[in-house]
């Protein structure tokens, strides 16, 4: 029987298969890089939710809506407040 400050296993008890410390498959065994990668999968999973949750609340900065500008004039050309030429002329000026 082992004996000092660096024994703490006792030669007769079980390893259950799994080393000398017994039950630590997950950190010296063969799962230990499937925890890794599950991991990295779960944090890219992580990201990819709170990119599309960005996504579907962000307004809209891209330009793809009409601008406050253009919907404007456009209002005031459907009221008849401008002409067309006056119209295309501002349009023009917007874009």
């Amino acid at each position: 029987m082992a004996t000092g400050a660096g024994a703490t296993l006792a030669p007769d008890r079980p390893t259950l298969g799994y080393g000398r410390e017994g039950g630590q498959m997950m950190w010296n065994g063969p799962m230990m890089g499937w925890m890794w990668i599950w991991s990295l999968v779960g944090l890219a999973v992580l990201v990819a939710l709170v990119w599309l949750l960005f996504r579907l609340t962000a307004r809209d900065r891209t330009g793809n809506a009409p601008s406050s500008a253009r919907r404007i004039l456009d209002e005031r050309y459907a009221r008849g407040e401008i002409d067309e030429e006056e119209y295309r002329h501002r349009r023009a000026d917007l874009t």
